[in-house]
């Protein structure tokens, strides 16, 4: 399904864009910080109380992106972008210290540590998603080193998920099931960046940028309204085609 998803889109580019000229591809890689934004139109205090509890408790984590584009050249200095990208989406609920269990009161006021059980406690998400980003970008000059902005859209699909359990004593890993949570599988996602090219030579350029993401699509249909975000830095190698 996740194959035939990605050919889908593929499929329904623009043909006029994949010419035989001025194109080129990419290998980027990118480093991001990655949290969420909630909303909610109910006005149940139960539900009120559980968004306010994780406003105040979770906080944002870094996260990580890799893959590919393939570049193609519209006009002298307007460039149309796709490609594929994995990505790690997430965030974290704040550590918890200082815990105490029952069984380690000694009767006397005091506390004698089981140095088995845990004393710290944090909870970690990691969301991961396939996407086809298509994006119009417009360079500033053709110089040695070029300026540039882009804009765009990403299609996006949703993989899999990561919940981890760390304390002081280990890490626990579970994935959980994204149909029962009521996952949205589908999701676009807009970015906007702006960064520099560096030409190495005629074959090969630098590049780097900085990209803010944001998920139109909530994470899951729940009471609570749950968009992902990101931002953080790409950098990533250039070979022209021809």
């Amino acid at each position: 399904m996740k194959a035939k998803f990605i050919f889908t889109l593929l499929a329904v580019l623009p043909i006029s864009v994949f010419g035989q000229i001025n194109q080129s591809i990419d290998f980027v890689g990118g480093i991001e910080y990655s949290f969420r934004h909630l909303t909610t139109s109910s006005q149940d205090i139960f539900v009120r109380r559980v968004l306010d509890d994780r406003e105040a408790q979770e906080i944002g984590k870094l996260n990580w992106r890799i893959g590919f584009n393939y570049n193609r050249k519209i006009s002298k200095n307007i460039f149309f972008k796709t490609g594929l990208r994995f990505a790690s989406i997430g965030y974290k609920g704040e550590k918890v210290t200082g815990i105490r269990w029952g069984s380690e009161h000694d009767g006397m006021g005091g506390w004698i540590l089981d140095p088995s059980l845990p004393h710290e406690f944090q909870l970690v998400y990691d969301y991961w998603f396939t996407e086809i980003p298509m994006a119009g970008r417009f360079e500033i000059n053709r110089k040695k080193l070029s300026p540039f902005f882009e804009l765009g859209v990403a299609p996006s699909m949703y993989l899999t998920s990561r919940k981890k359990t760390v304390t002081d004593i280990g890490k626990e890993s579970e994935v959980p099931n994204g149909d029962i949570q009521n996952f949205n599988r589908f999701h676009i996602v807009g970015f906007i960046s702006f960064g520099l090219n560096y030409s190495l030579n005629d074959q090969f350029q630098l590049f780097g940028q900085p990209v803010f993401r944001y998920h139109f699509t909530p994470l899951a249909d729940a009471p609570i309204s749950e968009y992902l975000l990101n931002y953080g830095i790409e950098i990533g190698i250039r070979r022209k085609i021809n």
